[in-house]
């Protein structure tokens, strides 16, 4: 099954969604021309048949499977709990959810792309948040419930960033840096895709407030990544995370009863 990506979405404008939707035959339904003066059949005499096989039992064509064909995205809008500030000619022309089949289940994650101008072509920031960890081991062994954001990325990337069927190639686990906060990630490489350009970036996650953030970073054309790298990665550092605190659970007090020890 062909999975849309985010980055069709960019590179389409959501063009593709819309196309499919409106999709109508090329047929033309020409009229019927019928004639002013129609012609009478001439009289001919009915064959009296001398025997009719039995036609052999034909079998019934299977139904076709029905398939359900789901939109890649919600149409819900969800603004990220944080703040950046983008230079000028940049904008966030994309935020939605994306349907994925992530982990088992189809899951929503809200997206934003943030879009603009760098040296040498396009830069794109995707950011991907909310989403659960893929964590290793035993699941109630607390300690064995490590969160991997790395691991995280590299599953992200090829379910929702990179077009499927493209030739992918990641680096080693590096160290970045989200606005205040330490990240982790890496470099990324997409080429010899079915339909998108080739690119390269990187991606760097971080955990605020018990919410997964990761940040994908790439450009168009591929070689603007040689000198936009900076450019991108000084938008990265404007990040502000304005994740709401989780209330403080008052202890109730314990009922002494004041006949015990008497």
């Amino acid at each position: 099954m062909y999975r849309l990506t985010i980055r069709h979405l960019i590179m389409t404008g959501m063009l593709l969604l819309v196309a499919a939707c409106s999709a109508v035959s090329n047929e033309e339904n020409l009229p019927t021309l019928v004639p002013s003066n129609t012609p009478l059949p001439a009289p001919s005499q009915t064959p009296v048949p001398v025997d009719t096989a039995t036609p052999l039992a034909t079998t019934t064509p299977e139904e076709p499977p029905v398939v359900i064909t789901l939109d890649a995205t919600l149409g819900e809008a969800i603004d990220p709990p944080l703040t950046i500030d983008l230079p000028a000619g940049w904008d966030a022309p994309l935020s939605d959810i994306l349907l994925l089949n992530d982990i088992g289940d189809l899951r929503g994650i809200p997206f934003t792309v943030y879009s603009g101008p760098v040296t040498g072509g396009t830069g794109n920031i995707v950011l991907l948040w909310g989403f659960p960890n893929l964590t290793p081991g035993n699941p109630f062994e607390a300690e064995a419930a490590e969160v991997d954001l790395w691991a995280d990325g590299l599953r992200l990337l090829r379910l929702a960033i990179v077009e499927q069927g493209c030739n992918i190639g990641t680096d080693l686990r590096r160290s970045y840096r989200v606005g205040l906060l330490p990240a982790v990630g890496t470099q990324f490489a997409a080429v010899d895709c079915p339909e998108l350009a080739d690119t390269r970036g990187w991606f760097a996650g971080v955990q605020e407030g018990g919410i997964n953030f990761v940040f994908y970073m790439f450009t168009d054309p591929i070689e603007a990544m040689d000198v936009a790298s900076e450019e991108l990665q000084a938008i990265i550092d404007t990040v502000r995370f304005d994740v709401p605190e989780a209330p403080l659970v008052t202890p109730e007090p314990e009922i002494v009863n004041p006949q015990r020890g008497s």
